[in-house]
């Protein structure tokens, strides 16, 4: 059966996390079946620029190419809801170019189609005055608002670019309460994840840990991990917060970047890679990764530069956007942002993180987790071949994954979407065993010694987790086990 695409040369694995958004340049099963070979872990779709029909149909060609060819590879369907993010409506055409110093509407009418010379908005209440700066697509276009107008505000053009459908408007010099967390539209979104058994959600512009509790409330007692989305300045404000309520992290630099002072994004970066890091939480780093490469078939240096300055701060994951979505080199981009990704990992020092992260953690620590890195710290002074976790909710691999151990870490679960949700975690090799307890061990050292992680005789790392009476990320004890050769 068709190995998933993490093993490299030398018997490693990548374990950088890349997640590619599907749009109109990567769906249809053909396409999606080359990502999964190209190493994608992530699919990600944002129902803000697809229908909940065309999300379906991804959704049921991925796993249905997964089965149909017998893929061992576990990759994570993630769903990005629009929440409290303003954006742009339709336009007449897909696309329109706007000339600096023109006039420009934005009208609160939102049955409107736009053009070159106005477009609706989903905020419709009267806020911006005459002098005010607004900022669309991530700061590509600014607007000085010249005056109100009855249909809306009218603005100058302050540089020529192209205008797309539905893209996210900055009003910095504004904090907007009163929008909802979840719309209407959100909550059928919601339900749809649920339907589909979507393994992450996100909601654009977190505000708040208030934004995490009422998309959880909504979810239920689905298991779907909810990530916050970091791209506004109350989301920085509150992230200690937030991070603490979420699944997850994702740092969308773009918008974000027309929030706050473009000079301090890469600090915060920075400084919330660490913080996620310090308590386990997966975060992925998004937007404008390889954004040259939407229409060039290579990065630039810097957007390399970038990628790989993530990677060794310690991201579990980075995120290709419009440069899968809608870029003319779509496997281009998977691949090189592969390769970057691994020339960072062999130039970063993990014993040095471990050592870092060992003083960093608040003390006490819990059992777990003294269990959790014990086994990375066992793995290092016994010369062990890979870690293998046995999990039922994944929060002991992702304790192990906490202090980045040299060796691959087999991520072994008995749930499905476990398996898949895992595939967000740094140096984790997700295995699904469809079979029972008794059995696991012995399909997990299998399926290492299939990807040629190691090989009879070599030592394996075992540590296990219970769910059954004991809280996600319960870690009960720890093994050493020598790979016989009758396996």
């Amino acid at each position: 059966m068709p190995a998933p695409a993490a093993a490299r040369d030398g018997g490693d694995v990548l374990r950088t996390k890349i997640c590619c958004t599907i749009g109109p340049a990567s769906h249809g099963y053909e396409k999606l079946g080359r990502l999964v070979e190209g190493g994608m872990n992530v699919a990600r779709l944002n129902l803000s620029h697809c229908s909940r029909e065309e999300a379906e149909t991804v959704i049921a060609d991925l796993r249905r190419y997964l089965k149909e060819n017998n893929s061992t590879a576990q990759v994570a369907i993630w769903l990005d809801i629009n929440g409290p993010k303003v954006r742009t409506g339709k336009l007449a055409e897909k696309e329109v170019y706007l000339k600096a110093g023109d006039e420009f509407t934005f009208v609160n009418d939102a049955t409107v189609v736009g053009d070159n010379t106005k477009v609706s908005s989903t905020y419709t209440k009267e806020l911006l005055k005459v002098g005010d700066k607004l900022f669309v697509d991530d700061g590509l276009l600014s607007f000085t608002v010249k005056a109100r107008v009855p249909e809306g505000i009218l603005c100058n053009v302050d540089n020529s670019g192209h205008l797309g459908e539905f893209k996210g408007i900055n009003m910095p010099d504004y904090v907007i309460e009163e929008l909802p967390t979840i719309s209407a539209k959100d909550a059928l979104d919601i339900k749809f994840a649920i339907k589909h058994n979507v393994d992450i959600i996100t909601v654009s512009c977190i505000r708040s840990l208030e934004d995490i509790q009422e998309v959880r409330l909504l979810l239920g007692n689905s298991k779907t991990k909810v990530f916050a989305k970091i791209e506004n300045k109350r989301g920085l404000d509150n992230f200690e917060e937030i991070l603490r309520t979420a699944d997850g992290i994702v740092i969308d630099r773009g918008y974000l970047g027309a929030e706050i002072d473009v000079e301090v994004v890469t600090m915060e970066q920075k400084r919330m890679i660490m913080m996620a890091n310090i308590l386990g939480k997966s975060v992925l780093v998004a937007n404008q990764m390889f954004e040259s490469m939407k229409t060039n078939p290579r990065p630039t240096r810097s957007e390399a530069a970038d990628t790989a300055n993530a990677v060794m701060d310690g991201a579990d994951g980075l995120v290709l956007s419009a440069e899968t979505a809608i870029g003319n080199y779509v496997f281009e981009a998977l691949d090189v942002m592969r390769r970057v990704a691994s020339q960072a990992e062999r130039n970063t020092n993990y014993l040095d993180y471990q050592v870092k992260m060992t003083r960093s953690v608040p003390k006490p620590i819990s059992v777990s987790e003294s269990i959790a890195s014990s086994a990375v710290l066992t793995a290092s002074q016994v010369n062990a071949a890979i870690i293998i976790v046995i999990t039922e909710l994944g929060g002991t691999a992702r304790l192990v994954a906490k202090y980045r151990p040299q060796i691959p870490c087999i991520a072994a679960t008995l749930v499905a979407q476990t398996a898949r949700q895992m595939a967000a975690t740094f140096g984790l090799v997700p295995f699904f065993h469809d079979g029972t307890d008794d059995t696991v061990i012995r399909e997990s050292v299998k399926f290492a010694i299939e990807l040629g992680l190691c090989k009879p005789g070599d030592i394996a790392v075992i540590t296990s987790g219970q769910s059954i009476g004991f809280l996600e990320g319960t870690t009960t004890q720890m093994q050493l086990y020598t790979i016989p050769n009758n396996i």
